[in-house]
């Protein structure tokens, strides 16, 4: 058996199959997960009987809660092989406000060539692709090297029951890992993103005067509110220019900061406000490190009251998620482009996921290379009402994803 010959036979699979694969996708989106409130058993459940379907077995169920699956699918090579993973989340961000819907966001509408409904680029069509992928390659293997998915809880809210938790408990391993977050920006597939940005989180609270608020012209006070609104205008205007980072090929822009993601102030009418506390998100480049950013943001703050000394902010950490990459010379990353050109006409450019992925969970804590985000979908439609993607990719990705398996796993049998 050749290598084109097995390449032939697992197109073949997945286009006799394309109505069958967009159809398993809208499932899953008929399946609700939004994150928060978090519960992805019927989701999970659903992939595991469709694995069942198209003969995949050996998949493994964990997680922290029984509320909170991951699914860990194994499809050992006859050896001799590196081992792929391949990965998707199960949940999806809330809908959000209904009203500016047009459609239901459960209720996958077909229309004009595209896919509408809640998850469907972010990421339920992957997951869909993935399946078959697995399915495909089953039909056509054994491979030299192991293919294993792994379907994670979480991802929308921080991971900390989805890769974080397998990657801290010893369950991932992999030689190189592929994401499949939506890749386009300004149309499909438009880029292999080897930087998976991070994500550094915090609050900031200001301190004032709380008194009766019909004495506020007699007696001096600070009012929090108003030192809130002053430092998140100079925050929004300088705080990058306090940032330390190296610049990157990959991110021309910078690090993108995002001020006042969320703001809260005041006790009631009548109440001088004494509080007042907002939230930013700096999304940061390879490099960027906790500490260094705390300090800078710190310094940012000491410069404000410095100017300021009436204001009194205090800085509140919450999180920081590490960014990642993977080298352009890892050898998954020229099979990708040369698979998608191959299945799709045009090559993929290499660029950076503007946002955070699972990567750092896989990369930094389980060791496994990871291409941050390749996938169907747009991004800039993923987390909004009326949330599309081409109804075609489902099936171009489920292509996609079993011939760049195919040849990484290598030794046909």
């Amino acid at each position: 058996m050749t290598g084109t010959s097995t390449e032939d036979r697992l197109r073949s699979y997945i286009r006799e199959r394309e109505d069958e694969v967009l159809e398993f996708a809208r499932e899953l989106i008929r399946t609700p997960s939004p994150n928060p409130p978090g519960d992805e058993r019927a989701v999970a459940d659903l992939v595991t009987s469709q694995l069942a379907e198209l003969g995949v077995t050996g998949v493994e169920r964990v997680g922290a809660t029984p509320e909170r699956p991951n699914l860990i699918v194994r499809m050992p090579g006859s050896g001799g092989g590196p081992k792929l993973m391949l990965s998707g989340h199960l949940d999806t961000k809330p809908a959000g406000d209904l009203e500016a819907w047009r459609t239901d966001p459960w209720d996958p509408v077909l229309e004009d060539g595209n896919l509408i409904g809640l998850g469907s680029g972010d990421m339920k069509a992957a997951v869909a692709g993935m399946v078959y992928a697995l399915g495909a390659i089953r039909s056509v293997g054994p491979l030299a090297g192991d293919l294993v998915a792994v379907f994670t809880a979480d991802e929308e809210a921080g991971s900390l029951l989805g890769s974080k938790w397998m990657a801290d408990n010893g369950l991932l391993d992999a030689d190189v890992a592929i994401i499949g977050e939506p890749s386009g920006i300004e149309r499909e597939w438009e880029s292999i993103h080897l930087v998976s940005r991070g994500a550094a989180l915090f609050k900031v609270k200001i301190t004032g005067t709380q008194m009766h608020s019909s004495i506020s012209d007699r007696i001096e006070g600070i009012n929090a509110t108003v030192q809130m609104a002053r430092l998140i205008d100079r925050m929004d205007r300088d705080l990058e220019s306090y940032l330390t980072y190296e610049p990157h090929p990959l991110c021309p822009t910078g690090p993108t900061v995002n001020v006042g993601v969320m703001a809260e102030a005041g006790v009631f009418y009548g109440v001088y406000p004494g509080n007042a506390e907002f939230a930013c998100d700096i999304r940061t480049l390879p490099g960027m490190g906790e500490q260094q950013m705390i300090g800078d943001i710190n310094r940012f703050l000491t410069a404000a009251m410095t100017d300021q000394p009436d204001l009194a902010a205090e800085l509140v950490w919450e999180l920081m998620v590490p960014a990642t990459e993977i080298s352009a010379d890892e050898p998954v990353v020229g099979i990708l482009q040369k698979a998608t050109a191959e299945v799709l006409g045009h090559e993929p450019r290499l660029d950076a996921f503007p946002g955070a992925t699972d990567a750092p969970h896989f990369q930094l804590t389980a060791g496994i290379p990871c291409v941050a985000a390749f996938g169907p979908g747009m991004l800039p439609r993923a987390h909004s009402p009326n949330e599309y993607m081409s109804a075609d990719s489902v099936a171009l990705g489920a292509e996609i994803y079993g011939l760049a398996a195919l040849r990484y796993l290598g030794g046909l049998t």
